[in-house]
């Protein structure tokens, strides 16, 4: 059998390269960051969505517990690597899955996506794709990448992080989200809200 440790990379790979190209492409499409050298490298122009409102709290704890996670999971497989199982293989899929998952909601959000939580200048609710049956699948997917990765690696310490540090992170940027989201749609986001769950779907 192929070794897991190959398996995940090449799906860890083709997962971000996927999502890189995906997110270049909105860039182009969408004009939202815009950059033209000329005949001078000084000439560089900017083309950036207007913003009306952004929540910065949420996302230095977000970022700093996803990678935490992410590195102890990687560090405590480099450092005992485990024997490999058909649960490990089970991981694997998981990590694939959340990457199929990352770049249909990418693809559907389009200029929407932003690292950091705000609303545009003629932000638009988007309700299709997956967004039709859950709030915030790119959530979704990243929760998945580090369980599926957690469990691929077998790393107990960083399952138990994710659970302590990720998940409350996770919870957290949601609901500063939903605040913004409120404020800007009103009754139609209420109205999703009460036809939709934030990550999976009849449950959360």
């Amino acid at each position: 059998m192929i070794n897991i440790l190959y398996v995940l990379v090449g799906v860890i790979i083709l997962w971000f390269i996927i999502d890189f190209v995906l997110l270049s492409w909105d860039v182009r499409k969408n004009k939202i960051f815009q950059v033209c050298f000329k005949y001078k490298p000084k000439s560089v122009k900017f083309n950036l969505p207007k913003i009306e409102s952004k929540e910065k709290e949420s996302f230095w704890f977000f970022m700093v517990a996803f990678f935490l996670c992410l590195g102890l999971i990687i560090a405590e497989f480099i450092m005992f690597l485990p024997e490999t199982g058909i649960i490990n293989y089970i991981g694997a899929v998981i990590v694939l899955i959340a990457g199929l998952i990352r770049i249909w909601s990418r693809s559907v959000l389009h200029k929407f996506f932003t690292l950091q939580v705000l609303i545009q200048e003629k932000h638009e609710l988007i309700r299709i794709g997956p967004y039709h049956f859950i709030r915030h699948p790119g959530y979704l997917s990243l929760l998945l990448f580090l369980l599926g990765l957690g469990i691929a690696f077998s790393s107990k310490f960083g399952l138990a992080l994710l659970i302590i540090l990720f998940v409350p992170s996770l919870v957290y940027r949601i609901v500063k989200e939903e605040e913004l989201m409120l404020a800007k749609f009103g009754k139609d986001y209420i109205y999703y809200i009460n036809s939709t769950k934030r990550l999976i779907p009849f449950v959360y």
